[in-house]
């Protein structure tokens, strides 16, 4: 079988959960012997147009310049125009799948399936917070909000099946989209569980990074973004760091809240205890979640899945999550204990405190591996997929047709 998917990135070109989510079932559809393509955007321009990648065809599509009006249709049109030729030739049946709704307007009137892995709009509204906007700019956003829900409203209606990674997209999925006539199906997310594996050599691994014997470390990996929360972990930290003078929180990841973070650090005087380490490449992922005593996941809204908690439990290191989207249920199977109020830095700090006093109280590394290697296998959403294939995908004859 054929899978064509259409996304708005794809790893490693871009970071982010539901780039990886699309990356990971790609390459493990063409590891299963089926034809997959992936069509996306080139970021920046700047990268081959093809390439063939883990047994997966990638095609990034040209933008062109201009405004975001004007970079959006050139990349639908360009998606159009390479799906309909990929239509055109070959023996197998092919289902179209879009993993965002970007790219809406190449598939209209094609019958496709729809992964929805967070309600666009709303996730740009929270990015728009980072910086200080005029009173234009704020018009624009709403515009674009606007913009972003219709067409991620009309995404979903002309799906065949929509896909969602939780119980919680699937439930909001009327709140997001009131009076959408779709049933989604919840088929889960994943870790690559041999990269996200126990280190051998744990401390090994922490002096490597410059970590001592004694240093607890907390752990982020996120964009640096509104809705991640970081703000409000740092003033958490803030609080104790005269109690816990080992303790230490590292923040990974790159976004539009840089500059503020730095200043927050800088406000607080942690700057020997608080790290911004930037961009973390996907091979040196598995080594920081290993160094890591505990990962943190502060989210304070719209946590469609969170691949981190996935990868950083199947690495042996637990992770605390606020009750913001999907993680209390990606995580209170493992231990309830591990979860707090979103949005709340009093409760933040408390459990923060109590990890630091009671490190015993956290679920062990063992346990967080093996609830990992049982929840957390990318095999449930390919199943997903290929069953999607079997029931929505285009026969020849009929691809021809469209």
């Amino acid at each position: 079988m054929r899978f064509v998917f259409l996304t708005l990135g794809y790893t490693p070109d871009l970071d982010g959960g539901g780039y990886r989510y699309a990356t990971e079932v790609a390459e493990l559809l063409a590891a299963r012997g089926h034809e997959v393509h992936a069509l996306y955007p080139n970021p920046d321009e700047k990268l081959p147009t093809r390439e063939r990648r883990r047994g997966v065809e990638l095609h990034r599509l040209s933008r062109g310049k201009g405004g975001f009006l004007s970079r959006w249709r050139a990349a639908n049109r360009a998606a159009r125009t390479r799906v309909n030729e990929l239509l055109r030739v070959g023996s197998q049946s092919t289902l179209l799948f879009s993993h965002h709704a970007y790219l809406e307007p190449a598939l209209r009137g094609l019958p496709y399936v729809m992964m929805l892995h967070g309600p666009w709009a709303l996730e740009h509204r929270f990015a728009c917070r980072a910086t200080p906007r005029s009173w234009v700019q704020r018009w624009v956003d709403r515009w674009a909000c606007g913009l972003m829900a219709r067409t991620e409203r009309r995404s979903c209606a002309g799906a065949r099946q929509v896909l969602v990674a939780s119980e919680y997209s699937r439930l909001k999925l009327r709140d997001w989209h009131p009076g959408l006539r779709v049933q989604a199906e919840v088929i889960g997310g994943g870790a690559d569980l041999v990269r996200f594996r126990p280190a051998v050599d744990r401390g090994s691994v922490r002096a490597s990074l410059g970590l001592a014997p004694g240093d607890f470390l907390f752990l982020t990996v996120r964009r640096l973004d509104p809705r991640m929360g970081l703000k409000l972990v740092l003033e958490a930290f803030a609080e104790m760091t005269a109690e816990f003078p080992s303790a230490r929180l590292w923040l990974a990841g790159r976004g539009r809240q840089q500059q503020e973070l730095e200043a927050q650090i800088n406000a607080h005087q942690l700057g020997e205890r608080v790290r911004l380490l930037g961009f973390v490449p996907e091979e040196r992922l598995a080594e920081l979640y290993a160094a890591a005593d505990c990962v943190l996941m502060p989210s304070l809204d719209l946590e469609g899945f969170g691949l981190v908690t996935a990868e950083a439990l199947a690495c042996g290191t637990p992770v605390a999550a606020s009750r913001a989207g999907a993680n209390a249920e990606v995580i209170e199977g493992l231990s309830a204990d591990l979860l707090f109020p979103a949005g709340d830095v009093a409760a933040l700090a408390t459990k923060l405190r109590q990890i630091l006093r009671e490190p015993q109280s956290l679920p062990s590394r063992d346990r967080c591996a093996a609830y990992a290697r049982e929840q957390f296998r990318w095999e449930r959403p390919a199943d997903a997929c290929d069953r999607a294939g079997t029931r929505w995908a285009i026969p020849p004859a009929e691809r021809r047709a469209l």
